[in-house]
């Protein structure tokens, strides 16, 4: 198949009908040729002769004799004077006798103006006849003349001969007819043209094929090659093997030559042949004889390149036996079946799953392995991935066992459809068996479920227990406060003072259980208000500094504001002051002589945030180091018998750990037995602008603003109605009381208050229920009540899930005079037409100053919320809750931002559609129809002064 050299013959790929009558053209050209070189000699002696006979004085007479001798030869003659005029032409030179007598006296341009002959062959004649005229030889040329039947070619020859005796010079010209071989010659030219355009047309064909295709002779010649071959046995001259490839190239094809030689059979054979480059590559050859016209036989050569198909057969080839592999060997379940639920195929995996020998597997339908109750949906699911191609998901299957049982087992399966052009579709199912993790999962689950059982449980004993101590708390320390308001000699406010102490000492415990409860479940949340660090831990440390030097202990301060003036800080105030309160408390209560220390420090400052280290010392007992570790765990002191000692529960250094970890930092302890403890630890705080004092801002508490109110006050406690009385009463204020939620919402339906304070918990219609119901009376102004909730529960979920409800404001139980007539005193403002509808006050403090910055607020804020309202109306309209919630959720901090605070009840419970609680948020429509109400009323109002305001 290769060679060092090859050789192309032009004509050896030519068909032989053509060969034949390429040759028969050129015999009758040179037949062509030989006439007309055989009609010049008889011309040229001719004109010989005519030169001689027109010497002789007997010219008159024999002009007649030779005209008629020239008028009779098949050659065209005429005679030119010197002027290039026709004083003779024979027939053959002007057919037509009349033309041929006008000719005669006129010129080559005359003769062509008057028959319509082209110009430009007048002009090239006389062009050739003047030559003629200065030339000694004669003057040869070809033109064509144009006739009406065709196109005629001649050879005209003219030369310039002297006449006889002394008259003027004449031209004798005569043309030889060419046409026969001019259009001999163009016949050739075309089938030469034809020949090698065909050629070309099979050598273009050939050198597109890939394949290598060749012609070698008998003698082992190659006398055609293709682009292909040519590229393949194509070697550089400097190629140190390029002999050696020569020759054994050469010997390899002379073997296959000369079996197709002798045989006359044609043979096939696929090699493995090394390329120039030194690659290997798989050849598919067939050498077949090929019979030339002249009878000799020569060896026509195909070679394919068929090594990617190898390749390919290889790769399937593989693929086919790591195909069986998987199936036999593979830990994975694995089965064909038909789109009609058939069993083509299945791996030894999934056959032993199943119990049974795969051959007995093969056939079977596979609803046969299938639950009961799972197989009637099998037939959807075939018509589902049929029309889908692939599906994934858990099947359950049976597992047999000996004796006739059987086992469930579950499959996470990956199944898909194979379509193959000219085979019925099939499913291929590949499958993991999870019975153990949906197990275990399920266990998981169980116990998760369990544990959050317990969780409510102890959730719901805390808050029994909350409310079960809080409820009679209330009454205690109400009463106590309202006897210590009485005329008391001595040693009654001793009992009253120490009753109010014990009082307040049990709050304190059950609030340290609370808190810890809080922890335990991940509900204890810290609060981000702007405060002053150094005056919230002044005024928190200053009963306990009392307390301290009363037990005759020095109390030292470092306060930060001794370096920072004014440390005004994000956070949460009470939280901070509980740690500290908890860590002095435990300093004063364990050091019997010596000193206390508190100092705060500033550790590091940003632009933004400052980070201040708190430090608590004593120098009471110390803790022994193996205890250290106890004292931060649970309802656990350092001894057995610091309870009864010292008192307390064991909760205040875990959740003072607890807090101080959820403000980013941590609790450490130092301690020496017998030279004293410290605590320390270090928070970051953001920083926040110091605030403008509001010089309006009413502090003083009972400013009769509650004079007249008309209250109804909700509670089945009647030591705590009592209570509330005694506090109410005083203040002015007109109160209705209702011991349970019926009782309530009769008198709602047929009064007109001011303010509703309710319990929570009462039996019958709970306080939530009484608000609810009262959301949705008709009368718009009734129904917007505000309301107090005053609760025994002090988790922040019940407080939220309250407001969501349609409380106003709660007050946990015990709450004190002072909280409950501020927080009376604020509600009863926003009651219409009192409450403004909005406040710039903040924003201006927040503007400091550019106005222009307001002003950019409100406008963009009257640009853009009439949208929004328009949205929100359109959503309640359509009973759209979820969108209302986000709508309401999306504008709630524009709303903040200008002060509009009278919409702040009706937001809470729309934004709480919007929550990830979906529990926490009230069915009742009427609540919400309300609530949207309120809060579209507000927001116009809002707009309408704001614009108003805006314009002067």
């Amino acid at each position: 198949m290769f060679v060092t050299s090859s050789t192309t013959s032009s004509t050896s790929t030519l068909d032989p009908a053509v060969q034949a009558r390429l040759e028969q053209l050129e015999q009758e050209l040179a037949q062509a040729r030989a006439n007309e070189t055989a009609a010049l000699d008889r011309l040229q002696r001719l004109m010989a002769l005519t030169a001689n006979r027109l010497a002789d004085p007997e010219r008159d007479v024999q002009r007649a004799f030779y005209e008629t001798i020239l008028d009779e030869l098949p050659v065209e003659v005429v005679v030119l004077d010197e002027q290039f005029r026709y004083i003779y032409s024979n027939p053959q030179a002007v057919p037509d006798p009349e033309h041929r007598a006008w000719l005669i006296g006129h010129t080559v341009i005359e003769y062509c103006e008057r028959y319509g002959f082209p110009m430009a062959l007048a002009e090239h004649r006389s062009r050739m006849f003047e030559q003629a005229l200065r030339s000694s030889e004669p003057v040869v040329w070809d033109d064509c003349t144009p006739y009406p039947e065709g196109p005629r070619y001649h050879q005209r020859h003219f030369k310039l001969l002297a006449q006889v005796g002394a008259g003027e010079p004449f031209m004798l010209g005569y043309g030889l007819d060419v046409t026969a071989r001019v259009e001999a010659e163009a016949r050739s030219q075309r089938s030469e043209a034809a020949q090698r355009e065909q050629q070309e047309f099979m050598q273009q064909v050939l050198d597109t094929n890939p394949s290598a295709i060749y012609v070698r002779d008998a003698e082992g010649q190659f006398v055609f090659s293709n682009r292909a071959m040519a590229q393949l046995v194509r070697t550089k001259p400097d190629h140190p093997q390029a002999a050696d490839n020569a020759a054994r190239d050469a010997a390899r094809y002379a073997v296959g030559d000369d079996l197709v030689l002798a045989t006359g059979q044609e043979i096939t054979s696929e090699d493995c042949l090394p390329l120039v480059t030194g690659e290997m590559r798989w050849f598919h050859s067939v050498k077949r004889p090929l019979l030339r016209p002249d009878g000799s036989v020569h060896v026509l050569g195909v070679s394919t390149d068929i090594s990617d198909l190898k390749q390919a057969q290889d790769t399937l080839a593989r693929s086919e036996k790591q195909y069986r592999d998987l199936m036999h060997y593979a830990q994975a379940l694995i089965c064909t079946y038909d789109l009609a639920g058939n069993m083509l195929s299945v791996n030894p995996a999934l056959a032993n799953l199943l119990g049974h020998p795969a051959t007995d597997v093969v056939g079977q339908f596979m609803t046969t392995y299938l639950l009961a109750e799972d197989q009637a949906g099998f037939a959807d699911f075939l018509d589902r991935i049929s029309v889908r191609g692939e599906a994934q998901g858990v099947l359950r299957v049976l597992r047999a066992l000996p004796r006739g049982s059987f086992e469930l087992r579950h499959l996470l399966y990956h199944t898909f459809v194979v379509r193959e052009p000219g085979q019925e579709p099939y499913i291929i199912s590949h499958s993991h068996d999870i019975t153990d993790r949906i197990l275990a999962e399920r266990e998981s689950q169980r116990a998760r479920d369990e544990a959050e059982a317990s969780a409510r449980a102890r959730e719901n004993f805390l808050a029994n227990m909350s409310h079960e101590i809080r409820t009679p708390m209330n009454g205690v320390l109400g009463m106590t406060a309202q006897l210590a308001k009485t005329r008391l000699d001595a040693r009654q406010q001793e009992l009253v003072r120490v009753i109010s102490s014990s009082g307040r000492h049990l709050l304190a415990v059950l609030n340290d259980v609370l808190d810890m409860a809080k922890i335990s479940a991940g509900k204890l949340e810290l609060e981000a208000a702007t405060f002053n660090l150094c005056d919230s831990i002044s005024e928190a440390l200053a009963p306990l500094e009392a307390q301290a030097r009363e037990k005759g202990l020095a109390f030292n301060r470092q306060a930060l504001h001794d370096t920072y003036s004014q440390p005004w800080v994000v956070g949460d105030a009470h939280r901070l002051n509980q740690v500290l309160l908890n860590l002095v408390s435990n300093a004063i209560k364990f050091t019997a002589a010596g000193s206390i220390t508190v100092s705060s420090s500033l550790m590091d400052e940003t632009v933004d945030a400052l980070s201040v280290r708190f430090c608590v010392a004593d120098t009471g007992p110390g803790i022994e180091a193996d205890k250290q570790a106890l004292i931060f765990e649970s309802f656990t002191q350092a001894n057995a018998d610091t309870a009864r000692h010292h008192g307390g529960t064991g909760l205040g250094l875990s959740i003072s750990r607890a807090l101080v970890a959820q403000m980013g930092g941590q609790l450490r302890l130092a301690s020496t037995p017998g030279q004293g403890s410290s605590f320390d630890f270090e928070v970051r705080f953001p920083k926040a602008p110091v605030p403008t004092v509001n010089d309006d801002a009413d502090a003083a508490y009972n400013t009769g603003r509650l004079v007249g109110a008309r209250v109804l006050l909700v509670e089945d406690n009647e030591i705590n109605r009592t209570v509330a009385r005694m506090m109410l009463e005083p203040w002015g204020v007109e109160l209705d009381e209702a011991e349970d939620g019926a009782t309530a919402l009769a008198r709602l339906a047929e009064t007109d208050y001011d303010l509703v304070l309710t319990d929570i918990q009462m039996p019958g219609l709970s306080g939530i229920d009484v608000t609810q119901r009262l959301r949705q009376m008709p009368e718009p102004r009734r129904a917007a009540t505000p309301i107090i909730a005053l609760t025994a529960n002090a988790f922040r979920a019940d407080v939220e899930r309250y407001l969501a409800a349609g409380v106003n404001a709660c007050l946990t139980k015990p709450y004190d005079e002072v909280t409950l007539y501020q927080t009376m005193e604020a509600l009863l403002p926003a009651l219409p037409p009192a409450a403004p509808a909005y406040n710039l006050a903040p924003l201006r403090e927040m503007a400091k100053g550019r106005e222009a910055f307001v002003h950019k607020i409100v406008r963009s804020f009257l640009t853009n919320m009439p949208r929004s309202l328009a949205q929100l109306k359109a959503a309640g309209a359509a009973a759209n809750w979820p969108e209302v919630g986000r709508l309401a959720h999306h504008i709630k901090p524009n709303l903040h931002t200008l002060g509009i605070c009278d919409v702040t009840s009706a937001l809470e419970v729309l934004v709480q559609l919007h929550s990830e609680e979906p529990a926490a948020v009230p069915e009742a429509p009427a609540v919400l129809r309300h609530a949207l109400a309120q809060l579209v009323a507000g927001v116009e109002r809002a707009l309408a002064g704001l614009c108003a305001e805006l314009k002067e």
